[in-house]
């Protein structure tokens, strides 16, 4: 009888604590913010910013609400001539992201503005150099700051653009200058950095790479942004 009861009581043990477990699973935000992109006849002009891609774009969360400005361009891709398809992103405060794409007209750098001998050369030396630039120090950001704020941690990169040739390959991680917290240590830290983003260094466009971190205690870093050149 005893072990009736016993067992019972462990049944019941186990039914509850499944039911707070649900509970608990259901308050998380789990969906991802939707990226509404109005069709427009825009033009994108290589090696220009993202401004003008950013028109008829909006983004809505089931629990932010409104995130259209917090919407970003995650790259450029060239499909075929005069034509490209731009990659569209946003995150919720939940880190869930949401996606979206469209395809607008693509206007190349050298057909903009026609190389002479002396461009034509200076192109060249670039390709060449393309290849050890990611591994060239870059001026630090003024914003590229290493002192935790709070409980949250901090990443900083070298640069928030690098430029390579195609066919070349990037390491991620050399544009990271650091990263500090007011608890984890920064060799246990940097093995928490995330990076968000598609790139292609096969594929000629501008892509765009979030960096972040998390510490032992679940705070994230604010997010900062390289944009990756692949010519």
């Amino acid at each position: 009888m005893k072990q009736e009861k016993l067992v019972a009581v462990l049944i019941a043990g186990c039914l509850i604590l499944g039911g707070i477990a649900l509970v608990v699973r259901g308050s998380q935000d789990r969906q991802a913010p939707v990226i509404k992109v109005k069709k427009a006849d825009l033009t994108y002009q290589e090696g220009k910013g993202y401004g003008e891609l950013l028109k008829g774009v909006s983004a809505e969360d089931n629990r932010d609400g409104d995130l259209t400005d917090e919407v970003f361009v995650d790259r450029v891709v060239q499909i075929k001539d005069g034509k490209a398809i731009v990659y569209y992103g946003v995150m919720d405060k939940a880190k869930n992201v949401g996606t979206a794409k469209r395809t607008v007209n693509y206007v190349e750098d050298g057909n903009a503005h026609p190389k002479t001998e002396d461009t034509a050369a200076e192109n060249t030396e670039q390709s060449q150099d393309a290849s050890v630039a990611q591994n060239e120090p870059a001026k630090a950001d003024a914003n590229n700051d290493l002192t935790p704020i709070g409980e949250a941690p901090v990443i900083a990169l070298t640069t928030d653009q690098v430029t390579i040739a195609a066919g070349t390959e990037f390491d991620l991680m050399s544009v990271v200058k650091g990263v500090a917290d007011g608890s984890d240590d920064a060799d246990s830290l940097s093995t928490r950095i995330s990076v968000d983003g598609q790139y292609d260094v096969n594929t000629p466009g501008s892509y765009l790479l979030h960096y972040y971190v998390i510490d032992a205690d679940g705070n994230t870093s604010e997010v900062k942004t390289l944009t990756l050149n692949v010519q």
